[in-house]
């Protein structure tokens, strides 16, 4: 049986260590799998069995084809995913890594009777609520929380006011902008730039629109 999406085809393809064709036998017994640059994740609903997922670079905007299926650590990074909601469909989820998203509310996490053990939705565009209303509720509740300082997630939101979809975070190495998803870049995870924030700050004043230009240009692959 073939899987419609060559990046989801790529990684049954190391965790079973074979070539396809699958059976749906096959794909049941995938537990956990790392899908990178995907533009359609439909097909992982198939994989009835998936307890850890990892998507990165992923171009979708929401993650309903996740729904149902037994996932209890999910990473999403630098995707163009917005939308959380498929989280109230994954009754096993505790942990959820969010980081460089265009995520702006998270009243999802918050929902019912949810018992994360950890969250870490850095470098997103949360909204002034989410940010300043929802994040304080989320600390009372997670042992292990993370987001962006108010700093970066400030310079964040006006990266979006300016109609540039790129996140502004800051690591052990120093502050980075990275365009997440695949409009603007084909190596998301990889192609991020390093920039102070004062020098992005100037930017956005003076001129949001050269701020592109700043990232190197590759051969597409």
């Amino acid at each position: 049986m073939t899987i419609i999406n060559p990046a989801i085809e790529r990684a049954v393809q190391l965790q079973l260590q074979r070539d396809p064709p699958f059976t749906e036998q096959d794909l049941a017994a995938v537990e956990g799998v790392p899908v990178l640059s995907a533009t359609d994740i439909s097909d992982l609903a198939r994989l009835t069995g998936l307890r850890v997922l990892r998507l990165i670079g992923y171009s979708g905007r929401d993650l309903k084809p996740l729904a149902g299926l037994p996932i209890a650590n999910l990473t999403v990074e630098v995707s163009a995913v917005s939308d959380l909601t498929v989280v109230a469909e994954l009754p096993k989820l505790q942990r959820l890594t969010a980081r460089n998203n265009a995520i702006t509310e998270i009243d999802v996490l918050t929902a019912g009777e949810r018992h994360f053990r950890e969250l870490d939705l850095t470098g997103n565009p949360l909204s002034d609520h989410a940010y300043h209303q929802v994040v304080p509720v989320l600390r009372e509740r997670v042992p292990q929380l993370r987001v962006s300082e108010e700093r970066e997630w400030r310079l964040t939101r006006r990266l979006y006011a300016a109609d540039l979809p790129f996140d502004y975070y800051r690591d052990d190495e120093g502050h980075w902008l990275c365009r997440p998803g695949l409009e603007h870049t084909a190596y998301p995870d990889a192609d991020h730039l390093k920039i102070e924030p004062d020098e992005l700050e100037e930017l956005l004043d003076r001129a949001p629109s050269e701020i592109p230009g700043l990232f190197p240009v590759y051969d597409t692959p």
